[in-house]
Order: structure tokens, then C-alpha cells, then sequence
């Protein structure tokens, strides 16, 4: 008796010798960790420049707590990409698949990604998601180009004036975006409980919606006491936000109160760079990249070809028995899942009182995958 084989597919093809996403992860990582510690030494070069309107960086915050600052986020920056890094063993290790070409597509479903247009189809949700990641991300240009500003000779410097009236009433107004959609999203799972999200709620769901508060909160406090340090000046008023809650601040407090927000501030954004790949929240990075990824020129259903199973006679298993025999795309998808239930929602037999839930298994499969792994990590989604 003969055994057909099925020919190699194309997405099956070896592909070209690329270096391990975890190889990358970490060389990543180490540039971050280097760029962030020049950062520190670039920005102790230039004279400070004090302008009638703007604000001057690190205003009230010793040389000592400045340095164990930059000391701290890059010790965190190294220990997240380590995890990620090690995130990418798990997957890495799966049934090579080739997903490379088709690039103009794959920019097209990585813009989506990035710009949530997918989830804006459930209103509601994507409504929520967008005030946060928005938020967030308008919030963390902010830093970044305050960050730019302060480097720059003062010649060079920008964020001052005009400039630096509207940089405060954009920040503030996503200040509120941000913490609004939190708010939201604590609402809709604690209390509206949808059925999709009542039966997946975990303790991480709440450590992830408090840090990210904890962070939004605190800079809007911290910008309240640095107002209040500085006498309340006129121009300040363009901070709708800090102004007022500023006049909640005495000036004999204000220094104090300052210093110590500002350090709760970096611990709350340490305690994000560790959440963020050790929880569901990671789906900020893996989702739109595994979106990008999904692409392929098979059409979307079509299954591979398979041995003639009614001729094979040296067939053991059908499909894949343990996660190694799975794509590494198949195993990536379980990184990028937000158990948001949408698959199952929509699945025919699920909706039709079958006992067939897909979430189940790319949850199921995930966690396999993690703890079989020669380096175990935290499933990518507590069960």
C-alpha cells in the first residue's frame, strides 16, 4: 500500500534564514536600556533655559532621585524585554510557516491595527479602547517631546510660548480621555458584566485598569502641585485641568506634595513596563503585529492539503499532538488574543447550543504552549 503524500505548501516552505524573534526582542531591549542612558547624560549637557511661559524639566526633583529615576527605568526597560524575549521562545519554537511578501496588505492590516479600526465595529467597545489608547498614547508623545525638548540647546528649544500653551490643553484634554475610557472600561466589566466578559474576569483585569489609572491620576496631580510650586502663574490657566485642582494645593505644601507624586508616578509607569508583558495587556504590541502577520495568499478558510489518510498506512496522528507541532503563527495567535469573546459571540455552533467554544481553545492552547515551554512563562491569559 502507498502513502500520498501532500506536496509542500508554499506557507509550509523553509524560509530564509532569519534570526530568532527573541534574538531580536533582546537586541532591542539592549538598545533601549544603551539609549536610555545616554538620554540621561545628553540631557545633564544643556544649560536649562527658563522662559516666561513654559516650564523647566525635572523642576523640584533632586539630582539623586533623577539619577535613581533613570537608573530604575532602565533596569525595568531591561527586564521587560527579557520577558518578551523569552515570550518569543514559547511561540518561536513552532512548525515553520512562511509569512513573509504580500507587504503593501500587510501595511494595510498593520494600519488597521494600530488605528483600532476593527474594534470601532462593536461601537461600544472600540469607543472605550480607543479613549484609552489614545490617551495613552497622546499622553506618552507628550513625555517624549518634552523629553526632546529638554535636550535641545536652548537656541533649539521649541516647547515654550505659544507652543507650550497648546501642548498643556492637548495633554490635559487627553488626560481625561484617557482616565474617561478607564472609568468606562471598569464600568462595563464590573458593572455591566456582558456575558463575554463576566466569565473571563480576572484579578489582572483590575491590576491592569489600577496602573494605568494610578498613572493618568498622578500626572494630573503632579502637574497640580508643580502650578501651585510656581505661584499659579496666568499662563497656566491653558492647563483646564491643573489649574484648578492647583488652587487644592497649598504652596507650603506644594514642594513636598510634588517630589512625592512625582515618585509614585514612576512607579506606576515601572510597575506598567512589568504588567505589560506579563498580562493580557501585551495585545498593545501583538495584536497589530499579528494582524500584519495574518496575511497570507491562501484564501481565508481554505485548508492545506493532507496525506490520503484512507491510503496512509505510517499516519500516528492527524492535525498537531503537542504545541511544537503547531505553526509558530498558530502558537503567536494565543499571544495576541484579548479574550474579548468576539469569536465565540459569532461562532454557529457556540450560538446554537453546541459545545464548541473557540475562545476555550486558543485559550487552552495558549496555556499548553507556555508551560510546555523549555523557559515557562505565565499563560497568556490567567485560566
Amino acid at each position: 500500500m502507498t502513502t500520498t503524500e501532500a506536496p509542500p505548501s508554499e506557507e509550509r516552505a523553509a524560509p530564509r534564514r532569519l534570526p530568532r524573534p527573541s534574538a531580536v526582542i533582546g537586541a532591542l531591549g539592549v538598545l533601549s536600556v544603551i539609549a536610555t542612558l545616554a538620554l540621561w547624560w545628553l540631557g545633564s549637557l544643556p544649560d536649562e533655559v527658563e522662559f516666561e511661559t513654559g516650564r523647566p524639566v525635572f523642576i523640584n526633583i533632586p539630582d539623586v532621585v533623577v539619577a535613581l529615576f533613570y537608573v530604575a527605568v532602565t533596569t525595568f526597560i531591561g527586564v521587560t524585554s527579557y520577558l518578551f524575549a523569552v515570550r518569543a521562545k514559547s511561540w518561536q519554537r513552532g512548525a515553520a510557516e512562511s509569512r513573509s511578501g504580500l507587504l503593501e496588505r500587510r501595511l494595510h492590516r498593520l494600519r488597521e491595527g494600530l488605528t483600532m479600526r476593527t474594534l470601532l465595529r462593536d461601537r461600544q467597545a472600540g469607543l472605550m479602547h480607543s479613549m484609552i489608547y489614545y490617551g495613552f498614547l497622546v499622553l506618552f508623545l507628550g513625555t517624549v517631546t518634552l523629553e526632546i525638548d529638554h535636550l535641545l540647546p536652548g537656541n533649539l528649544k521649541f516647547l515654550h510660548g505659544p507652543v507650550y500653551l497648546g501642548y498643556s490643553m492637548v495633554l490635559d484634554l487627553f488626560a481625561l480621555v484617557f482616565l474617561g475610557g478607564l472609568a468606562w472600561a471598569a464600568f462595563r466589566r464590573y458593572v455591566q458584566r456582558p456575558l463575554r466578559l463576566r466569565t473571563k474576569t480576572k484579578p489582572e483585569d483590575g491590576w491592569i485598569l489600577l496602573t494605568l489609572a494610578l498613572i493618568g491620576i498622578t500626572g494630573l496631580v503632579i502637574e497640580a502641585a508643580r502650578i501651585s510650586l510656581v505661584g499659579r502663574p496666568d499662563f497656566e490657566r491653558w492647563s483646564f485641568v491643573g489649574f484648578p485642582l492647583s488652587g487644592l494645593v497649598p504652596e507650603s505644601i506644594a514642594s513636598g506634595f510634588h517630589l512625592t507624586m512625582w515618585i509614585v508616578h514612576a512607579a506606576a509607569f515601572m510597575a506598567f513596563l512589568v504588567v505589560l508583558p506579563t498580562t493580557k495587556l501585551r495585545h498593545m504590541l501583538t495584536s497589530p503585529a499579528n494582524m500584519a502577520l495574518s496575511v497570507r495568499a491562501r484564501p481565508k478558510g481554505a485548508m492545506r492539503e493532507m496525506p490520503n489518510l484512507l491510503e496512509a498506512t505510517d499516519v500516528e496522528t492527524v492535525g498537531a499532538s503537542v504545541p511544537a507541532e503547531f505553526t509558530w503563527k498558530s502558537l503567536f495567535d494565543t499571544e495576541a488574543c484579548t479574550v474579548c469573546g468576539r469569536c465565540t459571540s459569532v461562532c454557529p455552533a457556540n450560538t446554537t447550543g453546541k459545545p464548541l467554544d473557540p475562545r476555550e481553545i486558543v485559550l487552552k492552547l495558549g496555556e499548553v504552549a507556555t508551560q510546555t515551554a523549555a523557559d515557562p512563562v505565565s499563560s497568556p491569559v490567567s485560566m
